[in-house]
């Protein structure tokens, strides 16, 4: 899933460490003192790389353009199995933990997975030290955002190489915010709904104020995090166990966002069944005027050209509960890395180089990843193309990174009943988060946390 956040407690995140400094100069000057050919370095070569990966839409640029380059590059074929996260995770704990060799050789790791997935992948640093191919050079470790670095990364160790770094930003249509009668983007919860509920008004029957993923699936929880965040809440404190998703904060969180849907109807009643790819697609036939949703998301909407609101759209910080300063996002980071039971490792890394270089970081962009390069993200061209880099620079800031716990994907099946609940006016936000305290207490007595 595409973000979600532990407690407030920073030191909770089980030990984590920014890869950064005199380390990361260490990765780039290994690389180029080795004097090996790639073929060398990263053995015989194979007829075809696999790769394992979640079947979300971001990964246009790796499937249509980096892998028959990195095939005609290399002469290697490679497959790219994309699968519904659920069973993703579960061929990944499966192979991936088993005593033989995993059937894929480098595998797409949310880092929400990191906390049961680092004892079997490769410590990524080791790798880079000893690369030599095309990109090992120039490959520059340290134009990767120190923060996604670390989501990576446990006890030291680099479990993958970051790709996609995504927070969630408020997108708008502006000039019907402006009709509407207000002057910029809504900066806490009561200018958010009061635009969203004179947004409605102005384009009944068709157009509502606010679109969001309210489909019981991966996206759900997701797009309900900034506004637990924004109001002072979070799920619980991985370091003490202790369960905040039933606070006052969270539960006023929840209760608001229900009520968009439920009490002021700004939501259309189909976005009970959205996800990913029904948020994008609904904005682009102007379903609605605003949504919270991932930075990327911007590229879709207000330049594909298929989209009927192309060139419409601007980007804010997500509102603050109070104040404008109370914004909060999620934090999340996909990355590729190489199972430690990979049949090729050398040349699984070569296309994890590949796919992640500068040249192919840049070009992700055009169909709608959000790089995790700084010489990306703040090249004036990409600034000025795609919009809505700025905002999500400023909504990184006071973003919160997801829980880098073994345990969240089960604990995150409860949180997304309890909004999907709420969200269809099944039942109170207070009944609905208590209901998933109650859970996760459960599960923490059941695993003796």
């Amino acid at each position: 899933m595409e973000g979600a956040m532990s407690g407030s407690n920073k030191t909770g995140l089980i030990s984590r460490r920014a890869l950064i400094g005199s380390t990361l100069a260490g990765f780039n000057l290994a690389a180029l003192g080795s004097a090996r050919t790639a073929s060398t370095a990263s053995g015989e070569k194979p007829a075809k790389l696999l790769v394992l990966g979640d079947n979300a839409s971001w990964k246009g640029t790796i499937l249509q353009d980096a892998i028959p380059a990195f095939t005609k590059d290399t002469g290697i074929d490679v497959e790219y199995v994309q699968l519904p996260m659920e069973a993703l995770v579960v061929r990944c704990r499966a192979e991936m933990s088993g005593q033989g060799p995993t059937s894929f050789d480098i595998v797409q790791m949310g880092s929400s997975m990191v906390g049961w997935m680092h004892p079997y992948v490769e410590d990524h640093k080791s790798l880079l030290s000893a690369a030599a191919g095309q990109h090992a050079s120039d490959f520059d470790i340290s134009d990767f955002a120190p923060r996604t670095l670390d989501a990576v990364s446990v006890d030291g160790k680099l479990c993958g190489i970051p790709y996609r770094a995504t927070v969630y930003i408020l997108h708008y249509q502006k000039e019907l915010l402006k009709a509407a009668g207000f002057a910029g983007a809504p900066a806490t919860f009561a200018e958010f709904r009061a635009a969203a509920e004179a947004l409605t008004r102005r384009g009944a029957p068709y157009r509502y104020g606010v679109g969001t993923c309210g489909r019981q699936g991966p996206a759900i929880s997701n797009h309900f995090c900034p506004f637990l965040l924004s109001n002072g809440g979070s799920f619980y404190d991985l370091k003490t166990r202790t369960i905040l998703i039933d606070t006052e904060e969270a539960i006023d969180a929840l209760e608001y966002y229900g009520d968009l849907m439920t009490k002021h109807r700004v939501m259309p009643p189909e976005a009970v069944t959205w996800e990913w790819d029904e948020i994008i697609a609904n904005g682009q036939n102007d379903r609605y005027a605003m949504s919270i949703t991932l930075n990327a998301s911007g590229t879709p909407l207000n330049k594909s050209k298929g989209s009927k609101t192309a060139g419409r759209w601007d980007w804010a910080v997500v509102p603050g509960s109070q104040r404008p300063e109370e914004s909060k996002s999620p934090f999340f980071v996909w990355s590729f890395a190489v199972p430690s039971a990979s049949r090729n490792k050398g040349w699984a890394f070569e296309f994890i180089q590949h796919i992640t270089s500068k040249e192919w970081a840049r070009r992700s962009m055009e169909k709608g990843n959000a790089s995790a390069r700084l010489s990306v993200l703040t090249d004036p061209d990409i600034v000025e193309t795609y919009g809505w880099t700025a905002a999500a620079a400023a909504q990184m800031k006071t973003a919160q990174a997801n829980p880098n716990d073994a345990h969240w994907g089960s604990l995150e099946l409860d949180l997304r009943a309890g909004i999907s609940g709420t969200l269809q006016g099944q039942t109170t936000a207070r009944v609905a988060l208590r209901a998933v305290a109650d859970s996760w207490r459960r599960k923490f007595d059941r695993l003796k946390l």
